[in-house]
């Protein structure tokens, strides 16, 4: 006890002896008695929550409209390719048709259509040489089975119910649905139609497999509106609670997530502007399923096999934003001497990627460098790491030709913290840089700090500046310490701005002092959830890994100081995204090791209060999730049966034995 004891820090026995102190307050009891008083509720509450639970499990099931979507999905499976090739070479020679000659008549010839629907007739082509239904040829193929199954996770219970059943052919009525689909192009363009399609397949996808919806939501986030990426976390967020009634997912309840629930809250309440409440209420609901996101991710997310796929998804999301980047910038560096290109692209256009803004890039950026420099280090095979390397270099080129000097402040901190959790000698460097930089920038002669702040993206950057426009502005809203609500107008009609340039700032004026006082503890209280599991972490591999999504969230925190990182509600929903991962590792590790925590401990910063004894077990050669109350049953008859053929051993041998000592006295005696 001794030697733990000396190999503490004077911070952490700081630390200690402040929350040994809070633990024999009035305050410490309350969070002590936290479990005791859960455990109270739940089992006041036990036998209603079975009842409705049982309830609305049979309701769910016995749904009409369920059984209806499962059986027409099933049906679609069921039909042979080669009806979908007659639908889509039907749909294409309409459109071919039909656009060409509106636009003779009009006298206004385009065939941008009629090209689309040639594409489409082509393509239509080889679906006419495959007679097996669309189940058997998704699990034949190789390419589908690994984007679907491998990466996706989605269930292939159906498929293989489907490919198993009789094929189902309608060739007659796939001529008049493709023709249908031709002439509604006229009015619907084709690629709203596929992407309704898509929509209704992901829509099913996710109902039967949420994690489906979390992944593709990660990967849409760079590319669609906020609104959109929230309409699809709320109906991800619905199919999950609608799983876990039926006692399909599990829920895990943690300490930090009381702090979360704080948070939300207060956000709300205070998001919301009472004077016109109308102007603050569609960025309150976005807020709100932002903040419920958490939850989602942090339950859903519960083995490291979809721990791994969610990486896979934000760094292919990312990737595909860092190429783009690049591209504009090849584009604009020849646009500069072609003149043809400067109707495409002006060569004195900003690299904004899918985002529309280069600092909402470089922020995109500061998030995703260190999980690709995790991803480089903490790989034992060759070429991962190498694919890691690859990333980190098109994600740094992609903040370097976003020119944000606060997106390569932020490129600085997470690669220190990465490096800092990997190996502990970094934190020296750290220090020094946090140490030596404010005393060179005080001690160094005027024209060379001058000189320095001409250079590249830090060209008129001045810090004086920066600080007399926060100071200002914490003055102004020093008169407004509850608030003028989270939206736009609201904070223009205040401060005649629409967004304050800092992040702090920026929450003070939207939801008040409260409101502030409660995101700074729900940060330092994750701060400390990762810190605590750093020290525990068995490696530097796994503490590398645990803690990636702090070496994002602490740099975008800390370069938000001196402008709006959520100025894109993207980057505010990736934030809550990246904590939710971060958390839903260290759960997944935990478990893995065995460690439960049963008491409240303050100082521990993090708790298990487990509503459900569940347990889940991947199992990905023959199915890819089998869910714990049906293998709870499979064990328990396979105990039973086990049970049964030991008793019947047992006796059989015992009577073996009676017969061979009875056989051996008579022979004795005789």
């Amino acid at each position: 006890m001794e030697n733990k004891q000396r190999k503490k820090s004077v911070f952490d026995r700081f630390i200690a002896w402040i929350l040994l102190l809070l633990q024999k307050s009035l305050t410490g009891r309350f969070f002590t008695s936290y479990e005791k008083a859960n455990d109270r509720f739940l089992r006041l509450t036990k036998g209603k929550e079975r009842v409705s639970k049982k309830r609305l499990a049979r309701f769910i099931e016995r749904n009409g409209l369920v059984v209806a979507v499962q059986k027409a999905f099933r049906f679609l499976l069921r039909v042979p390719l080669r009806d979908y090739g007659i639908m889509m070479f039907m749909a294409g020679g309409v459109v071919a048709v039909l656009y060409p000659l509106n636009n003779l008549i009009t006298f206004d010839v385009t065939f941008e259509m009629f090209v689309l629907g040639a594409a489409t007739c082509v393509c239509a082509l080889p679906l006419f040489f495959s007679s097996r239904s669309l189940a058997e040829n998704v699990l034949s193929s190789s390419f589908f089975s690994h984007i679907l199954f491998d990466f996706l996770g989605i269930d292939d219970e159906g498929f293989r119910d489907a490919a198993e059943k009789e094929k189902i052919s309608f060739a007659t009525f796939a001529f008049i649905i493709g023709a249908g689909l031709g002439v509604a192009s006229y009015f619907v363009l084709p690629t709203y139609t596929i992407l309704i399609v898509l929509g209704v397949v992901l829509a099913y996808c996710t109902f039967r497999t949420p994690e489906v919806g979390a992944i593709v939501t990660i990967l849409a986030i760079p590319f669609v509106d906020i609104l959109y990426s929230c309409i699809l976390v709320a109906f991800t967020f619905f199919c999950y609670i609608i799983k876990a009634f039926l006692g399909k997912r599990i829920f895990k309840y943690e300490y930090f997530d009381f702090w979360v629930m704080i948070c939300i809250i207060v956000m709300t309440a205070f998001g919301v502007n009472y004077s016109d409440p109308l102007s603050s209420l569609k960025n309150v609901l976005i807020n709100l399923m932002i903040m419920l996101s958490y939850f989602l991710f942090s339950n859903l997310i519960y083995s490291k096999i979809w721990f791994r796929r969610s990486i896979i998804a934000f760094t292919t999301s990312s990737l595909v934003v860092a190429v783009v980047a690049i591209v504009q910038a090849i584009l604009g560096k020849m646009a500069q001497s072609v003149v043809e290109l400067n109707a495409i692209v002006p060569s004195n256009a900003e690299i904004a990627s899918t985002f529309g803004s280069s600092g909402v890039l470089a922020q995109f950026m500061v998030i995703a460098i260190p999980f690709a420099i995790v991803h480089m280090i903490s790989e034992k095979k060759d070429f991962t790491k190498f694919v890691g390397f690859l990333l980190s270099v098109l994600f740094i080129t992609a903040l370097v030709l976003a020119h944000s000097a606060a997106g390569l402040v932020g490129l600085v901190i997470g690669a220190l913290l990465v490096f800092a959790f990997f190996k502990k000698k970094a934190v020296y460097l750290i220090l020094i840089l946090a140490i030596g930089l404010p005393i060179l920038y005080f001690t160094l002669p005027e024209h060379i700090v001058a000189k320095a702040f001409t250079l590249g993206p830090f060209a008129n950057v001045s810090i004086e500046g920066e600080l007399l426009y926060f100071k200002e502005i914490f003055l102004q809203i020093l008169d407004k310490p509850m608030g003028v609500g989270i939206g736009g107008t609201t904070v223009m009609a205040e401060f005649g701005q629409e967004y304050i340039d800092s992040l702090p700032l920026q929450i003070l004026a939207s939801y008040g002092v409260v409101g502030g006082l409660v995101f700074v503890i729900t940060v330092a209280m994750f701060i400390r959830v990762i810190l605590s599991y750093s020290v525990k972490a068995k490696n530097e591999y796994r503490r590398v890994n645990g803690c990636a999504g702090l070496c994002s969230v602490l740099p975008l925190l800390l370069v938000g100081t001196f402008s709006n990182v959520w100025f894109d509600k993207k980057i505010f929903l990736l934030f809550v995204i990246t904590i939710a991962l971060s958390l839903a590792y260290i759960k997944i590790d935990r478990e893995e090791e065995g460690v439960l925590v049963e008491c409240v401990d303050i100082s521990r910063a993090t708790i298990d209060i487990a509503l459900k004894e569940t347990a889940v077990v991947s199992r990905a050669q023959e199915r890819r999730y089998v869910h714990a109350p049906r293998m709870k049953k499979q064990l328990k008859r396979q105990e039973k049966i086990r049970s049964a053929e030991a008793k019947e051993f047992s006796n059989t041998e015992e009577l073996f034995i009676s017969k061979r000592k009875y056989s051996e006295e008579t022979e004795q005696e005789e």
